[in-house]
């Protein structure tokens, strides 16, 4: 009988990491992509680790008295209660810098098609007018580049920016002066970012000081030929507020990766309009990345059940509590 068993949340997540649990002889039950939180719960009440994608993990799933880990597929942990886990000494995990570079390239291609006018060049062929005067194109190249969060994501966008010759505006009051210098960047207050940006994208995690950092004041400060990009979390822009700033041409353009409800809903305002183009949350799913992320999870997995502190320890404050894992000293 294996020594730990572990639950892994979503069947699509890669065999690469999953080998690595198997090779050290643990048991795994593996269920379908958003199967019934009920069978979720049931399947949870024995396990020492929960490795998860998109399933939420509420307390009722935490109640497992051997449960010692929930590792994130991904760099977000919304979808943990984390409190629970602090109070009963379980280890929540990210998967790191593993779908940095995914994200950043996801990012910029954003930027492109809205800047370059993709989405109608694109139905201008599908509609075979040949309406080359009906695409209004603008070049990256020397423009200025504001991004709001210069975590892995954001200083990987800086130097994809720097091979167009974009000048890099940064606004992050926790980012130090040296990461904001390798890139090149300038720190800037969030109201002299959006004043001065031709391109603004999003990087940072939603907490209670991010939600709705960008709303119709943030947005009024742009200028009309702006293009703004999120690949972060939906709930960093007012969406009503977003929908009239490019109904009304106060900005340019908008590319969307996530939004407040997901998925929306098929009448959401913002999917009717000509100059926004969105993707799915898809930004991360490259196959390189979905490998590399799979790997992460699973070994955060294999190091918390041998004691081993992490760098990647969302809350650090288990550290203290050995009453579910034998933290090595």
């Amino acid at each position: 009988m294996s020594a730990y068993k572990v639950i892994v949340t979503d069947h699509n997540i890669r065999p690469e990491g999953l080998s690595l649990l198997e090779e050290d002889g643990i048991d795994l039950q593996i269920l379908q992509a958003f199967s019934p939180h009920d069978i979720l719960v049931d399947a949870s009440r024995d396990v020492d680790g929960i490795l998860a994608r998109a399933a939420t993990i509420t307390a009722d799933v935490l109640t497992s008295p051997r449960l010692k880990v929930v590792s994130r597929h991904g760099v977000s942990y919304e979808n943990v209660d984390l409190d629970v886990c602090n109070q009963l000494g379980i280890a929540v995990t990210i998967s790191s810098d593993a779908n940095a570079q995914a994200v950043s390239e996801h990012a910029f291609a954003l930027l492109m098609a809205a800047s370059r006018d993709l989405r109608a060049a694109q139905d201008i062929v599908q509609a075979n007018t040949w309406d080359r005067d009906g695409v209004s194109a603008y070049e990256l190249h020397r423009k200025t580049l504001g991004i709001v969060g210069l975590g892995r994501i954001g200083s990987r966008l800086a130097k994809q920016a720097t091979g167009f010759d974009m000048k890099i505006l940064v606004h992050d009051p926790y980012a130090s002066a040296d990461a904001i210098a390798t890139t090149g960047g300038t720190r800037v207050s969030l109201q002299d970012l959006l004043t001065r940006s031709d391109y603004v994208s999003l990087h940072t995690p939603l907490t209670d000081e991010t939600r709705g950092i960008i709303g119709a004041p943030e947005l009024a400060l742009m200028k009309p030929t702006a293009f703004i990009a999120n690949t972060a979390r939906g709930e960093l822009i007012d969406e009503g507020a977003l929908y009239r700033a490019l109904v009304n041409k106060q900005i340019a353009g908008a590319g969307l990766e996530v939004f407040h409800d997901e998925p929306p809903p098929a009448d959401h305002p913002l999917l009717g309009l000509d100059n926004v183009i969105c993707t799915p949350h898809v930004a991360g799913q490259t196959a390189e990345a979905l490998v590399r992320t799979s790997i992460a999870a699973a070994k955060n997995i294999r190091s918390i059940f041998r004691g081993e502190e992490l760098d990647i320890l969302v809350n650090r404050e288990v550290l203290s509590d050995r009453t579910r894992i034998a933290w090595r000293s």
